[in-house]
């Protein structure tokens, strides 16, 4: 759910913070993307990916270029929404992520579960470090999930201490996995039963 790399602000504005060359910077971010792609795909299980805040969006979209929306695994439609932050540093939906959230959700072609991926939190409320960590439309995007009756889960990452609500549906801010304790969280969603969440912690 994002930031799999944590690339200088400076080189994501397309400049470099020391000596090297941008265009050296820029080749190591691809490099380290690659061996994550290629470390995702040897594992032999599907998934999915989004950029986060600390992400060089360009770079990811060369890595992972077709690995957009809807992607469907194990029975569960997938969207996966690449969402900015505004200058207040508050997360926004642009117009192209919005019209596939609605179409997600109100689409006659879509009308099955669903999970969607963002780096960004809808839900809960989060304000630390002097910011929002939710969306500027969080209230309602929340209440068209709901109403939806499609979304099963809405994962996200951002806040690094994780969050979870565990309602009808179900809404997840995995903790960083970057940081002790370096856990993350395995999901058993069905659409006739509650969700299930078993945070995990790696072993030393």
């Amino acid at each position: 759910s994002g930031d799999l790399l944590d690339v200088p602000a400076s080189v994501i504005n397309g400049k470099t913070p020391d000596e090297r060359s941008l265009s050296d910077w820029l080749n190591d971010v691809r490099s380290d993307l690659i061996f994550i792609k290629e470390w995702l795909l040897a594992v032999g299980i599907p998934f999915v990916v989004v950029p986060g805040n600390n992400d060089d969006e360009k770079s990811f979209a060369e890595v992972f270029s077709g690995y957009g929306s809807p992607n469907d695994i194990a029975g569960l439609r997938f969207f996966c929404f690449w969402d900015r932050l505004s200058t207040e540093q508050q997360p926004i939906r642009d117009k192209f992520n919005a019209a596939l959230f609605h179409e997600a959700i109100s689409g006659d072609e879509h009308e099955c579960a669903q999970v969607h991926v963002q780096h960004y939190m809808i839900h809960p409320p989060v304000f630390a470090k002097n910011k929002h960590y939710q969306y500027t439309t969080a209230v309602d995007l929340k209440k068209s999930i709901d109403q939806s009756g499609r979304v099963l889960a809405v994962l996200s990452g951002h806040y690094h201490p994780g969050t979870l609500v565990e309602e009808k549906v179900l809404h997840s801010g995995a903790p960083a996995f970057c940081e002790k304790p370096f856990s993350y969280r395995v999901y058993d969603l069905d659409e006739q039963l509650p969700a299930r969440v078993e945070t995990c912690i790696l072993d030393n």
